[in-house]
């Protein structure tokens, strides 16, 4: 399946599968809202697929959000797919993190 992002009220839902082809996309389009002083929500609970490629543009986007100083939580611990990238790339810690 591929990336599909839907947005409601500053959650973005990510759906299918997240990868080399298309973790650029999910970057830039999340960091367009990062921007903004607004409070995003990642919710990774739909992702069927995610390699080292997606895990790093996560990774990313919550040190954009640290670094910038803007509110970012991500949600998808109880995903095993996304639980699984997320801890073969050292990046558990952005799971569930808020930054103000």
């Amino acid at each position: 399946m591929a990336l599909q992002i839907t947005e409601s009220c500053g959650i973005f839902c990510v759906h299918g599968t997240l990868n080399l082809n298309n973790a650029t996309i999910l970057r830039r389009h999340i960091s367009r809202y990062l921007g903004s002083d607004r409070r995003i929500v990642i919710n990774l609970e739909r992702i069927s697929k995610i390699d080292a490629n997606g895990a790093l543009a996560l990774q990313q986007l919550y040190d954009f959000a640290l670094k910038h100083n803007r509110t970012l939580t991500i949600l998808g611990s109880t995903n095993e797919q996304v639980f699984s990238a997320l801890n073969k790339a050292n990046a558990m810690y952005i799971l569930g993190a808020h930054h103000a």
